[in-house]
């Protein structure tokens, strides 16, 4: 007997293309570990009832993170408290500064974190109008982008290591 693939909702809130791009980044890296995942809107999400574990992001505009995410962890915190959760950030609150690894979420984040019982958060900066777009365009944008070629290997490893976790 065939075991259910394991059902992950990575909703995100983002007036960008950016944060949306992380988090198909993240479906991507969880599909290749096995698991079926579905990217959505934060704001369009009914219920996370249907999903197994939940990855939230959201976009960060100057120290604040998406309205739609926070939003979001409110009306389902009690689906959400009841399954794994990670979050993540869009942007870093400088644009200007790295790729974000050491920035710890801004408070909106935070709360929207505490709420859903969320097991980690990952901020990932970049150049949003520079992210190569589409698999065959990433592949061969590390010579072009090296800067975002290195941001999106380290969103895959955040999302491998997701994997992992949810397998112990």
């Amino acid at each position: 007997m065939a075991m259910a693939k394991y059902r992950v909702l990575i909703a995100y809130g983002s007036k960008a293309e950016f944060t949306q791009a992380i988090a198909e980044e993240i479906a991507a890296a969880l599909r290749e570990d096995g698991f079926d995942t579905e990217v959505r809107p934060a704001a369009e999400i009914v219920s996370v009832g249907p999903y197994d574990a939940v990855v939230l992001g959201g976009e960060l505009h100057g120290n604040r993170w998406h309205r739609d995410a926070r939003r979001f962890a409110r009306r389902h915190s009690a689906q959400l408290r009841s399954r794994p959760v990670w979050a993540f950030s869009g942007g870093t609150p400088d644009a200007s500064e790295g790729d974000g690894s050491d920035v710890p979420p801004v408070p909106g984040a935070r709360r929207a974190m505490d709420r859903a019982g969320a097991h980690g958060h990952i901020t990932v900066g970049g150049r949003p109008d520079r992210l190569p777009r589409g698999l065959f365009t990433r592949s061969t944008a590390a010579e072009d982008f090296p800067d975002d070629h290195r941001t999106m290997t380290r969103v895959r490893d955040w999302a491998h290591h997701i994997a992992n976790e949810v397998r112990h």
